[in-house]
Parts: structure tokens; sequence; C-alpha cells
């Protein structure tokens, strides 16, 4: 009797299994829930970031899974004591100066009036010489400009792209450009990460905390690890 229960139990177990998986497929995994910082982030600055790229060329996911890495959605020390949101060192900088003791042989970074100041810092930054390889590649193929980025310097770290793709597709930051996809009969793919952004809040007695996404953190100064303009020349 105790090996007819035994096997009984083994069967239930079994058919348990097998039913939760049957549901995984049916339904999908839930989504992961997102962040309220990275999403407020996106709304603050994502206009920034699309007049950023029709005037410099550089795509708007692109600076923002940026700033959004670089500054930890703007609350890092670099942004909220110098509105420092890529990490941007001083080297040749002749304006106010953030210093940040991170060990490494350069503690001086950028600071700057305002966060835009720094938003077109970064854009100017990128259209230094070092970084010309950059505006031969598609503006719609983020994860080449993510890697371009890497080989050509501004982050020390080697999973520097895989973050910055990780931040752009969880939080599609790649249909904030039009051309990407072919926008719907109703919303243009940016009026839909609009939207998304606006609703993933909803109303304050309904919001609940969020936890932080899951995403790899960069390990470089303290975060960003941009070359000096000197070195961009």
């Amino acid at each position: 009797m105790r090996k007819i229960s035994e096997s009984f139990s083994n069967i239930q177990l079994t058919r348990a299994i097998c039913l939760v998986f049957a549901m995984v497929v049916a339904f999908g995994l839930p989504a992961q829930r997102l962040n309220a910082s990275y999403l407020a982030y996106i709304e603050q600055y994502k206009d920034i970031a699309l007049a950023h790229e029709q005037e410099f060329g550089i795509p708007a996911c692109i600076t923002l899974a940026q700033g959004l890495l670089e500054s930890s959605a703007g609350k890092s020390y670099l942004a909220r004591r110098g509105n420092n949101h890529f990490g941007i060192k001083c080297y040749s900088w002749s304006g106010p100066a953030v210093e940040y003791d991170d060990s490494l042989q350069h503690s001086c970074y950028r600071s700057y009036g305002c966060a835009e100041d720094s938003f077109l810092d970064h854009a100017k930054f990128l259209k230094g010489k070092r970084y010309s390889s950059l505006y031969t590649l598609d503006i719609t193929d983020y994860a080449a400009w993510a890697a371009g980025l890497r080989a050509c310097g501004y982050a020390e770290d080697p999973a520097y792209p895989k973050k910055l793709i990780a931040i752009i597709e969880q939080y599609e930051l790649h249909r904030l450009t039009p051309s990407v996809a072919a926008p719907s009969a109703d919303q243009s793919d940016s009026e839909r990460v609009r939207t998304r952004v606006a609703g993933a809040f909803g109303s304050a007695s309904s919001r609940k905390s969020e936890p932080v996404p899951v995403l790899p953190r960069h390990v470089a100064m303290p975060r960003g690890t941009a070359l000096s303009s000197a070195d961009n020349d």
C-alpha cells in the first residue's frame, strides 16, 4: 500500500509540474515590472533625446539608455551634485567641476547648471573625431551603436553594450525613433512609448512601489568612463 501511495503521489506531482509548464507556455511568463524612476526619467528627457537625434544624428534610445545607466536615472552622486548624467570627466574642461573619489587616476568630472546642459555637452562630445565612425551606422541599429561606443572608448566596462541594449529593449526605447518599425494605424511608435510611459504610473492612489529592474550594473568610475575632450579631438 505504501508503494502504491508513493507512486500515486509521484504521478500527482508530475501532473502538477506539467500543468504549470503548460500554463507558462500558454500564457507566457509575467512581464517584468518597470521601474518608476526609469519611466519618470524617460518621460522627463525623451524630448531632449529626440531633438538631439534630429540635430546631431545620435539615436534617442542610446542617449536615454546612457543617461539612465550612467546616472542611475538621475540619482547618482554626479547627477545630483553636478547635473552630470553621462560621467564625462574634466581634463581640458574650463567650466565648474565635481570631485569624486573613485580610486582611479582622474576624479574630476564636469559640472553643469542643469541636466539639459549635460545632455547637450554629451551630444557635442559624441560629435568629436574619436566617435566619427558611429555616424556610418544606421540610426536605428542601436545594438551597433552600443557596441560602437565601447569600441571607440567611451566605457571601459566590456559589458557596457549589453547593459545599454538591456535597458533599450526592456523599456522599448528604440520605438521612440519612428523609422525603427512601421507605425500602427492609430499611433506612431514614439506616441506608443509616450502612452506606455504615462500609463505605467496610473493614479497616485493605485501605484505600488516597484522594484529596481534586474539589469546589470555599470562598474566603472562611478558610472561613466567617458574620455576627455582632448582625447576626443
